[in-house]
């Protein structure tokens, strides 16, 4: 579905192949599945399902999967020193440009907010999506290190479009 999305949008991928990340929380009985590549766009694309409904209000597990992204390749990037001289203040949407991904969660008791089930309520399942996508992700990034450069750089590109857009407005 990534691939699709991204091949159909003329989107030419950063990393050679998809980010699989799938796991299952024994206590809470979540299962969660993630697939997500960079590409040389500007925008996000993400896709939310719960139970195979859409929610495209997103939810808890769209917020477990943005605070993973975010916390795991801001550790990498400060760990390996590449923020260093990047020299501007680094965001949590600037990790999300370029960003096509699918979030499925099978859930067995879901609560919704509003009677449309766009979007989810479920507080548990953003704990369980965090962890599930943060280990795999960590090790992705340890494993391959050049594809987390080439993310890293365009999430550092991205910061410093935002900053310099920042500047003109304020001229």
């Amino acid at each position: 579905f990534v691939e699709m999305l991204d091949a159909n949008a003329g989107r030419n991928p950063l990393i050679p192949k998809i980010i699989f990340v799938e796991g299952k929380d024994e206590t809470t009985n979540v299962a969660v599945e993630v697939a997500l590549n960079y590409n040389d766009s500007y925008s996000e694309h993400i896709y939310s399902y719960v139970n195979n409904i859409n929610t495209i209000e997103g939810g808890t597990h769209v917020s477990g999967f943005r605070r993973a992204l975010t916390r795991v390749f801001k550790s990498y990037g400060d760990r390996e020193g590449m923020f260093d001289k990047a020299k501007v203040e680094i965001e949590g949407d600037d990790f999300r440009e370029g960003l096509s991904a699918i979030i499925s969660v099978k859930v067995p008791e879901p609560q919704f907010e509003g009677q449309t089930k766009t979007k989810l309520g479920n507080s548990e399942v953003m704990g369980v999506v965090d962890s599930t996508v943060s280990k795999v992700l960590e090790a992705h990034l340890e494993e391959n290190p050049r594809e987390a450069k080439n993310i890293i750089n365009k999430v550092i590109l991205a910061a410093q479009a935002r900053a310099a857009a920042r500047k003109a407005r304020e001229l």
